[in-house]
């Protein structure tokens, strides 16, 4: 796995180091595992907003028009 160095200030250091004390875990491990989630978490949005806009592009018709069909269907059922 290729090596990244970068600085931070002391006291996030400081406290990263606690944090992978804590875990029992090494430092560069709780950075990989954060940056992993962080980039996770962005492609999970990216994905529920195009999942959005294709869902309003679809002409599916407004929440009170779904509703009414809904309740209209239940009560044909019985």
């Amino acid at each position: 796995m290729p090596a990244v160095s970068f600085y931070l200030p002391e006291d996030v250091l400081k406290a990263l180091r606690e944090e992978a004390r804590v875990r029992n875990t090494s430092v560069s491990r709780l950075i990989r595992t954060s940056v992993e989630t962080q980039l996770d978490l962005e492609k999970r949005k990216s994905a529920k907003s195009e999942f959005l806009k294709a869902i309003r592009s679809a002409g599916l018709g407004t929440w009170e028009e779904a509703h009414k069909e809904r309740s209209r269907e239940s009560d044909d059922r019985g």
